[in-house]
């Protein structure tokens, strides 16, 4: 499973929402090269609950997990989070 289908997954488990495949891109491939060292970039477009909801974020970024590598989702602004590892 690709970390973009990992963090989708995790995203559709706790927001109980679709998540729209423009949402969540590989960070090589986004266009904005908002975090290119990240593993994934999350837009807060088109659906996709805000980073405002920080409880439910920490939820995600839980369940991103590829042994031995953990992972995490970090605000860059209120349009844009990445995935980064620990």
């Amino acid at each position: 499973m690709t970390m973009e289908q990992q963090v989708t997954e995790a995203i559709e488990k706790v927001f109980n929402i679709n998540v729209n495949p423009q949402c969540v891109c590989p960070a090589n491939e986004d266009p904005g090269e908002w975090a290119p060292n990240a593993h994934a970039i999350i837009y807060h477009t088109n659906g996709m609950p805000s980073i405002d909801h920080i409880d439910k974020w920490a939820k995600v970024s839980a369940m991103l997990v590829k042994p031995p590598e953990w992972y995490y989702v970090e605000a860059i602004n209120n349009e844009v989070s990445a995935v980064f590892s620990l």
